[in-house]
């Protein structure tokens, strides 16, 4: 069978204030992490951006109204790809982003955008290594995992997981190792969730505001009913981190 370029799906939250950051906006308020998570997408964004000019396709993958503008922008950086997210919760989101493109023989890669420490070399490594194994993670300083990539379908990784705890990357590998599935485990990653996170990447990250480009193009890519209705859904629980 003919193998497709390997495809990177980037996962973020539509910019609607009060749906983002909850755990920052707790200590810094909703509109001001509106806008945090706005620079964080963006960031996540322009770093892993480089792909496409590197043999891998990129699409933005949202949960809620893929209609705003800052959507679109994100989206014209990846190579203009906008896809809306389906499924009950994230972790019903991400195995059926997952499926979209295993079913047609296309390694897939998921990534949250609020995984600030990720880059395009990071992204492109673990696309390699999916040459070899089932299963590649980029694990979290948290316990968890900002990256998971896929050569095999794997819905059991996305079921019955303590997602948001300490316990998801060890719980997932046990899963693996069940299943007699192959895996590659990356250096550590980070992402931001609280005000601390969010004071890390200020320091580790002092960048002027970004320009933004609504010119960008972009395709938003209707969900078939059809991919829906065939694509196995696991128990609900909420996935990877997405903003």
């Amino acid at each position: 069978m003919i193998q497709l370029t390997p495809v990177v799906c980037v996962f973020a939250r539509a910019p609607v204030e009060g749906s983002v950051k909850r755990r920052l906006a707790a200590d810094i308020g909703d509109t001001a992490a509106l806008r945090a998570h706005a620079q964080l997408a963006r960031h996540t964004v322009e770093r892993i951006r480089p792909v496409t000019d590197r043999g891998l396709l990129a699409e933005l993958w949202i949960q809620g109204d893929p209609g705003y503008a800052q959507c679109r922008e994100w989206a014209g950086l990846l190579g203009g790809r906008l896809r809306q997210q389906q499924g009950e919760d994230l972790g019903a989101s991400m195995w059926h982003t997952a499926h979209t493109h295993l079913k047609f023989n296309r390694h897939v890669l998921i990534v949250g955008a609020d995984v600030v420490s990720i880059d395009a070399d990071y992204i492109c490594e673990a696309a390699a290594r999916l040459e070899d194994v089932d299963v590649v993670l980029g694990p979290a300083e948290d316990g968890g995992y900002g990256l998971i990539g896929l050569s095999r379908p794997a819905p059991d990784l996305f079921r019955g997981i303590p997602w948001g705890t300490s316990e998801v990357l060890a719980r997932t590998l046990d899963r693996i190792a069940t299943a007699g599935w192959s895996v590659q485990v990356l250096p550590l990653l980070w992402d931001v969730d609280t005000k601390a996170d969010w004071e890390r990447f200020k320091a580790a990250f002092p960048e002027p505001p970004f320009r933004v480009e609504p010119a960008l193009p972009f395709t938003l890519v209707e969900s078939m009913a059809a991919d829906r209705s065939e694509d196995p859904q696991p128990d609900s629980g909420p996935g990877l981190r997405e903003g």
